[in-house]
């Protein structure tokens, strides 16, 4: 039985972890499309999933998702960047990356995001803001309006760039844990 679920993600790791809950539960991911997941009852069967995100483009980035699929691995679909990955739970662990500098590479990936957001929200702000107060009449309705929008602008880059730092802290290895890498 095929069910069809939209869900919206902002953190990558939290969206790997709600995969692979729905893979103990039986439901193999068949697609995906814009938020929208299209999964399968298989149950007894579980999978496990990885979202993953290359740093290959063109035809090394085909080279590689072939080698997923030679390894048991399959690539259930493309979206954004990223590539949902499944592999039945009875094969072993899904693991991609065991270097510390490639695991560190791909938690850097997953929360660029908060940051870009970070900097483009607060630089956009603060541009329209200077304008404002450059070109306009400090008075009337439309001025506060403008002010109070900038604002929000650059208080929203500034929420963006705090959550990027806890979310960093969060999913980065600890010291100890990276000294034992090394």
């Amino acid at each position: 039985m095929k069910t069809s679920v939209k869900k919206t993600f902002i953190d990558i790791n939290k969206e790997e972890a709600w995969l692979n809950e729905q893979g103990q539960n039986g439901l193999m991911l068949i697609g995906y499309h814009g938020g929208i997941y299209e999964f399968e009852d298989v149950s007894p069967v579980k999978y496990q999933y990885k979202i993953d995100l290359p740093a290959y483009t063109g035809y090394k980035k085909k080279e590689y998702l072939t080698f997923l699929e030679q390894t048991g691995i399959t690539v259930v679909a493309e979206y954004g960047g990223r590539v949902y990955l499944r592999k039945n739970a009875k094969d072993g662990p899904l693991d991609i990356y065991t270097e510390r500098q490639e695991t560190a590479k791909q938690v850097n990936k997953r929360l660029s995001f908060y940051f870009v957001t970070a900097v483009s929200q607060f630089m956009l702000g603060l541009m329209m803001l200077v304008q404002i107060l450059y070109y306009e009449k400090l008075e009337g309705a439309p001025f506060y309006i403008a002010v109070v929008f900038n604002t929000g602008f650059m208080i929203s880059g500034t929420i963006f760039f705090i959550l990027g730092i806890r979310k960093y802290r969060q999913y980065a290895q600890p010291k100890a844990e990276r000294d034992i890498w090394e």
